[in-house]
């Protein structure tokens, strides 16, 4: 085989994509887990459906305590990470093995998107930028939003399968798009349904006749049908529970966070003033820009190609708007808010939209295809994101479970202890918690060592860290490593005791629930 018949076979392009998302993945393989706002929860749920995969048909990632049904996890990811465990794989090797996939996988879909829509070159610039968004990789690196990682994988896949059904009118692709919207349903059903308004739309107006826009609408239905029957187990088991979206309407973001130069790690908190990196990116931005402003002046161009264009570069500018305080009122009124926990969870598919619309660029102005121009415009999209590639690691090895979720607010993941538990003996007990969410009280922690009776004959009463790491300065999903020393008492039986924990608010003595029921976490 000569090679120019290789490389016709091959697509060299598609295999550029998926090398150049080598960047992106490559914190993954460090040795550790990377910190992330969910911390271990998938690794502790992922275990959790290795026990119940063939005994509970209606199962769904639990760790977090969460039961919406709209904003909750779907098991898809989990099922993935469920196939590496099969192959050998440690739990957390396996969450990390879906996250690098989804990177990957996402690449390439954006490409066969663009490549469909605008030729190779196009869609090689659009597959890079969009696996290089600055939302991409916080939905990793920072959130560790395991379903929302996946689905932004199912997206272009999608909108390929609607493009080759309505410019081929053949069944396997509609099948196809069925089966995948479907997935997307069990990855995450209120993104799902969010992601319809945003197919019929697509549909509507870049339908190529009117006999395709009308198969084409069918499929929504179909998907949606078949989304919620195999969302029946799950709602039966579980029941059907809404978010209030009490806390959504604080949550709006401002237009100088979408072109923040900062990167954080912080949770998103009501206001400005949040660390959590909400950037749509500067590649990205530009080239839509771009892409619009040659969409204006369009001239002689092909009129499908520039109705592409303009269809994406339209959703971003809309999408956009409605991240912004000023569309609480549409939000509010359409009942989308129930859909999604933040609004600024549709940058996700604002940058589908700017991926798209920034390989339309390269469809529209021809230059930018030849080979130096790629040269520069991928090298920029890797260079203006490879700064926010440095997520935080931790080492902790943790079990299969997590030992206890206290007040939902924090997981004690694991513990170490150095000493006999004999009395006059001193123990020394290192903890290790991760925070679940932003706390407002510095909460204390208690560790009491018992005998059989529950007589207490060593105490330890303390902040975390020995004040040095209070609860209240806990970012959202940091480890904190909490050491206490504890004197038996001579006085005390030799043996037979126990180390009692938990947590309380100082000021009103106020113990939190833990999840192994009651107050306290017993270690034998």
């Amino acid at each position: 085989m000569k090679w120019s018949e290789f490389r016709i076979r091959l697509d060299v392009n598609l295999v550029l994509v998926a090398l150049l998302s080598v960047f992106a993945f490559a914190p993954l393989t460090r040795p550790g887990f990377h910190q992330s706002h969910s911390g271990f929860l998938p690794v502790f749920d992922l275990y959790d459906l290795e026990r119940n995969l063939w005994g509970n048909w209606g199962w769904l990632p639990s760790a977090a305590g969460e039961w919406d049904l709209l904003t909750r996890e779907g098991p898809v990811p989990y099922l993935i990470a469920e196939f590496l465990r099969w192959l050998g794989i440690g739990g957390v090797q396996a969450i990390e093995g879906v996250y690098l996939i989804s990177f990957v996988a996402s690449g390439v879909g954006m490409y066969l998107l663009g490549k469909q829509l605008y030729g190779s070159r196009g869609g090689l610039v659009a597959g890079v930028v969009y696996t290089y968004l600055p939302y991409h990789l916080a939905t990793v690196y920072v959130r560790g939003a395991f379903a929302e990682a996946w689905a932004l994988v199912l997206y272009p896949f999608i909108l390929l399968c609607y493009e080759k059904f309505m410019s081929q009118r053949a069944a396997l692709w509609g099948v196809a798009a069925i089966l995948l919207h479907a997935s997307l349903a069990l990855t995450n059903l209120g993104l799902a349904l969010l992601f319809v308004l945003f197919l019929l739309a697509y549909v509507l107006v870049l339908s190529p006749s009117r006999r395709a826009r009308g198969q084409a609408l069918l499929l929504l239905p179909a998907s949606l049908g078949l989304a919620m029957l195999l969302q029946l187990p799950m709602a039966l088991r579980h029941g059907i529970l809404l978010q209030s979206g009490e806390d959504f309407w604080q949550h709006f973001v401002y237009p100088f966070q979408l072109l923040s130069a900062s990167w954080g790690y912080g949770a998103s908190l009501p206001g400005w003033d949040d660390t959590l990196p909400l950037q749509v990116g500067l590649v990205a931005t530009g080239l839509t820009l771009f892409a619009g402003m040659l969409w204006l002046g369009a001239g002689e161009a092909d009129p499908t190609v520039v109705r592409r264009v303009g269809f994406f570069v339209t959703t971003s500018f809309v999408m956009v708007l409605l991240l912004l305080h000023p569309a609480a009122l549409i939000w509010r009124i359409s009942l989308l808010s129930l859909l999604l926990r933040y609004p600024w969870q549709l940058l996700a598919l604002v940058g589908l939209s700017m991926a798209a619309a920034s390989g339309g660029a390269v469809g529209l102005a021809r230059e930018l295809g030849r080979f130096h121009w790629q040269a520069v415009l991928l090298t920029l999209t890797v260079l203006a994101s490879y700064s926010y590639l440095t997520p935080h690691f931790t080492d902790v090895e943790v079990g299969a479970a997590p030992l206890a979720i206290v007040g939902d607010e924090m997981t004690l993941l694991s513990y170490r202890r150095e000493g006999p538990l004999l009395h006059g003996a001193t123990v020394r007990l290192t903890l290790y918690w991760q925070a679940l969410r932003p706390m407002g009280t510095d909460y204390t922690v208690f560790v009491h060592v018992v005998d059989p009776e529950g007589t207490i004959w060593g105490q330890s009463d303390a902040m975390p860290a020995q004040g040095e790491k209070p609860t209240s300065s806990w970012e959202m999903g940091e480890i904190v490593v909490d050491e206490h020393q504890l004197k038996i008492d001579v006085e005390g039986p030799r043996k037979g005791y126990r180390i009692q924990l938990g947590v309380y608010d100082p000021d009103t003595r106020e113990r939190l629930p833990v999840s192994t029921r009651g107050t306290v976490i017993t270690l034998e």
